[in-house]
């Protein structure tokens, strides 16, 4: 892409905290009683072995694998506190798209990524099979739309590089650049489409719920985990005596060994080291109605993206009998994205967008005029926003914090949390509880790769860090979404 335009400031502030309020996520219209406004206890507790900030995919398999270790593990029981600013599982894991699609391609000269992101999917899909979680789950091809000749070619580069170093996941996936099978798919206008074997649509924030009712309920962790919503932390300072770190909130300070991050988008809010690493990027999101022609056995039966310069797009189908919701978001060329924490409204342009890019882009036979009157938009039943966090290098941070011994990161997932979120979590949680058993830090960072199969470029180390300030901002690597809204901007003020 073009980075000819001139560049946008770089964010060098902390990100502020997120909004009291949010715009009302279709993910959140079946709550569960017990986690809304869940305290398990009155008041905070004066110390524990671990805090884990934040209550989406990510801190929830950090706290379940802190409490539930493997084998390899000693089974000395942890006190476990999660803190979460809103209430549970109300970031962006119940906002997102409810998708989960391995991209076996986007980092060709690194298939451990690749395999990583594949790991993730299996994980998911045995986890949610062995314990008959009721989240929607359904495995299916995922097919990624491709507009411009130029992303076709180097997506068939990516393709022949992957082909020859990670043959095992080569086989997952084939370039489709024929007309009349695009046509299939119903995408006759892309240039071409990456088609992989493996991806699913699911319903986020059930599987947290689930996972979190778990560890709350369970007999065999009676008293070792204490969830705590609508507490905002401020800060994490060392403590003034000994060992540990005291975790500020607004209710009171509390004294832990260990603390986990797994803030994503907020990241910098809590650790302000990471304000260049780590920026906020809002999206949004539709829970569109389908029309006929996309209703009963015409559904759609793939997870599908669509990519091209200035469009990043995401559409899932729940199942029929649930009413078939097209799940799709996207659209951020409409608003401004970048350095946004606000979830709380709903950017009109881009709603407008949502609801009418699906009858184009699927060229449906409800928009030609008959007798009745053409069909230009879908009806949206919720529309919402969300915050992402996306990493300056593209990838997760994931580990010790430099600088701050006891502190570990799992974040920065650059909307692509899904097929990374929960072994990032596990990793996390495998590296503290290896400090627990007096393992340094090279032994426990060592044991987390092992056991997940993190990727060694998602590790956060200083020379990562060093290597990151070289590199362009994440203002600057969006600059050609930044560049097309303000062409529709004007297109629109004409």
């Amino acid at each position: 892409m073009s980075r000819e335009m001139p560049r946008l400031p770089k964010t060098n502030s902390p990100c502020g905290p997120p909004h009291e309020t949010s715009s009302n996520s279709f993910w959140h219209s079946e709550p569960s009683p017990l986690l809304l406004g869940h305290r398990s206890t009155r008041h905070l507790p004066e110390k524990v072995d671990v805090v884990v900030i934040g209550s989406g995919l990510t801190g929830t398999s950090a706290a379940r694998h802190l409490l539930r270790p493997t084998a390899s593990h000693s089974n000395a029981k942890l006190d476990v506190l999660m803190l979460e600013a809103r209430e549970s599982c109300w970031g962006a894991t119940g906002r997102n798209g409810g998708h989960c699609q391995p991209l076996l391609f986007e980092h060709p000269h690194d298939p451990s990524i690749g395999e990583f992101e594949l790991r993730n999917y299996n994980t998911l899909k045995q986890l949610i099979e062995a314990e008959n979680i009721d989240c929607e789950w359904g495995s299916q091809p995922g097919v990624r739309a491709i507009y411009g000749a130029e992303i076709v070619s180097r997506a068939k580069k990516a393709l022949e590089v992957v082909k020859g170093n990670a043959p095992h996941l080569a086989n997952l996936m084939r370039l489709v650049t024929d007309k009349t099978e695009l046509a299939k798919y119903r995408i006759a206008t892309a240039d071409g489409a990456m088609v992989t074997s493996v991806a699913a649509r699911m319903w986020p924030y059930k599987l947290v719920a689930h996972l979190l009712e778990d560890l709350l309920t369970a007999s065999d962790l009676q008293g070792t985990f204490n969830l705590q919503t609508f507490t905002l932390v401020q800060g994490i300072s060392p403590a003034n005596a000994g060992e540990g770190y005291e975790v500020e909130t607004a209710r009171g300070t509390v004294l832990a060994k260990r603390v986990i991050v797994a803030t994503n988008a907020y990241t910098s809010f809590v650790l302000p080291t990471f304000t260049n690493f780590i920026v906020p990027c809002r999206g949004q999101m539709s829970a569109l109605k389908p029309l006929q022609s996309l209703s009963d056995e015409h559904r759609l039966k793939t997870s599908m993206g669509f990519e091209g310069d200035g469009l990043d797009d995401y559409l899932i189908q729940r199942p029929n009998e649930r009413g078939g919701h097209l799940m799709f978001g996207g659209g951020r060329t409409n608003a401004r994205s970048i350095g946004v924490t606000d979830d709380s409204f709903v950017d009109p342009k881009t709603a407008a967008y949502l609801r009418r890019q699906l009858v184009t882009v699927f060229d449906l036979p409800e928009k030609e005029s008959g007798s009745q009157a053409p069909q230009v938009e879908l009806t949206a039943t919720h529309e919402w926003t969300g915050i992402m966090g996306f990493s300056r290098d593209e990838v997760p941070w994931v580990g010790p914090v430099p600088g701050r011994p006891g502190v570990f990161i799992a974040a920065g997932f650059t909307g692509h949390g899904m097929p990374n979120t929960f072994l990032s979590g596990a990793a996390a949680a495998i590296m503290v509880r290896a400090a627990f058993d007096g393992r340094n830090e090279e032994e426990s960072t060592a044991k987390a790769m092992e056991e997940t199969g993190l990727p060694k470029k998602y590790l956060c180390t200083e020379d990562r860090r060093v290597k990151c300030q070289q590199m362009e901002s994440v203002e600057e690597r969006e600059e050609e979404f930044e560049r097309v809204r303000r062409v529709n901007a004007v297109a629109s003020d004409a």
